[in-house]
């Protein structure tokens, strides 16, 4: 096979393991093409499988950035917040572990519950579907050292993992919250959103101390609409939300002077009744995608 023809092949699988290990879509895209530039200059005769051989070279090169990058984690401003893709990116992914039930955002969150190596395993398993003999391959691992981390993974993720791969009714309902939320921020009144929050809702804002956001987690039903209140006071919704699909399901987005300035999305309880989570990512380095691709924005 032709190099073009493996690189149009195996790059929307490695993308998006990439992708899911690391939270960030740039340094994703990084690892594709680091990996493949290596690629190219192999002697392939030797190289039996060559999907699991650039799905170990990119879960290793993940690892290590990972590895790498954890004292700025430590000291990152804020909660961290994996970066939020617009579906008019993804739409160009066609690798079956790219639709939205295998990389929501709320699953892009969970998964930062897990160590680098919990992740690579987790996701080797569960979106690659690889067996552990290759996965214990893959990572220089015994069959059953990742079998007993696959299972403290899953224990980690929890039961909600089930929950977030799942389609249908939850886009209904994230759409009812979108159209809500639109008008709640149009006038400043957000108490009609009450009856769709969870009483323990969790408010996480990422800004990366690169803008204003908040630096601890919000809890509290009557806390978070208090903080969207507040903000409507000053004036920070003055452009409006608009409807946009994030990571394949419904959010929103607000715009500062034409530019993305903004993307909220949601995380619902199992049984469709309540949200748990809202996820607002104001960290600009973060909107990178959203600034690129919207119309009538700039690069």
């Amino acid at each position: 096979m032709l190099l073009d023809q493996i690189y149009a092949q195996y790059k929307p699988m490695m993308f998006g393991l990439a992708y899911r290990m690391l939270g960030n879509a740039a340094d994703a895209e990084d690892i594709v093409q680091d990996v493949f530039s290596h690629f190219m200059g192999l002697d392939r005769g030797d190289i039996v499988n060559e999907k699991a051989y650039l799905a170990k070279m990119t879960t290793n090169r993940c690892i290590n950035l990972l590895k790498s990058s954890r004292r700025q984690r430590e000291t990152y401003t804020g909660p961290w917040l994996p970066e939020p893709m617009p579906d008019y990116d993804m739409l160009t992914r066609a690798d079956p572990a790219e639709r939205r039930e295998n990389i929501g955002y709320a699953y892009l969150v969970l998964l930062q519950r897990l160590t680098p190596l919990e992740r690579a395993i987790y996701i080797a398993k569960e979106t690659l579907g690889l067996e552990y003999e290759d996965i214990a391959e893959m990572l220089g691992k015994t069959e059953v050292s990742c079998r007993k981390t696959f299972s403290r993974a899953r224990q980690k993720m929890g039961p909600a993992r089930e929950d977030l791969a799942g389609a249908g009714p939850r886009t209904e309902m994230q759409e009812r919250f979108v159209e809500a939320f639109l008008r709640a921020s149009d006038m400043g009144q957000f108490k009609p959103l009450l009856s769709l929050l969870k009483e323990e809702v969790t408010l996480l804002s990422d800004g990366g101390g690169k803008t204003r956001a908040a630096l601890n987690p919000i809890l509290g039903v009557k806390r978070v609409c208090a903080f969207f209140e507040g903000l409507y006071a000053k004036g920070s919704f003055r452009e409006g939300f608009e409807p946009v699909s994030v990571n394949g399901e419904p959010g929103l987005l607000l715009r500062r002077n034409g530019r993305v300035s903004m993307v909220l999305t949601v995380d619902w309880e199992p049984d469709l009744s309540r949200i748990r989570q809202i996820f607002l990512v104001v960290n600009p380095d973060k909107l990178r995608l959203f600034n690129q691709n919207s119309p009538g924005t700039g690069p």
